[in-house]
């Protein structure tokens, strides 16, 4: 679908399936392509363990130096570096310099919302929320 003309038109032919008066108010409101895509590589950003898990520390704690999480996630300091120059690129954390050391912290309160959400979700069993164990989910969850 190209142009709203053509929705309307694609409306018109499937009337029969199609409910018209759900449809007719989103018309035009959708993400389109571009925005679809951002959206997307966000949440691409949050689908690898490892980030999930930076994410999830970062959202325990104002903000953590690359060797704190790497410390902390038990893995290598290059590898961090990796992963957070990969997540400052999408907009999920932001760095500040302090002499050599470089902090990082959510971008926003967007990130934690939407993490926070997702981990939620993750943690639901048989559509009941479960219950935390202790500090698992913290502040993500809350």
């Amino acid at each position: 679908m190209s142009n709203r003309s053509d929705v309307v038109e694609l409306l018109d032919r499937c009337a029969a399936s199609v409910h018209p008066e759900h449809v007719r108010p989103l018309l035009g409101s959708v993400l389109d392509h571009q925005a679809a895509s951002r959206v997307a590589g966000t949440f691409a950003m949050l689908a690898d363990p490892t980030r999930a898990r930076i994410v999830h520390a970062l959202s325990l704690a104002d903000e953590l130096c690359v060797c704190d999480l790497a410390l902390l996630l038990d893995v290598s300091q290059s590898a961090m570096s990796h992963q957070l120059r990969l997540l400052r690129d999408h907009r999920v954390v932001a760095r500040r310099r302090a002499g050599r050391v470089a902090y990082y912290r959510l971008a926003d309160s967007h990130i934690r919302h939407v993490f926070a959400d997702a981990t939620r979700h993750a943690l639901e069993r048989d559509g009941a929320a479960a219950e935390p164990s202790g500090d698992a989910v913290g502040e993500a969850a809350g």
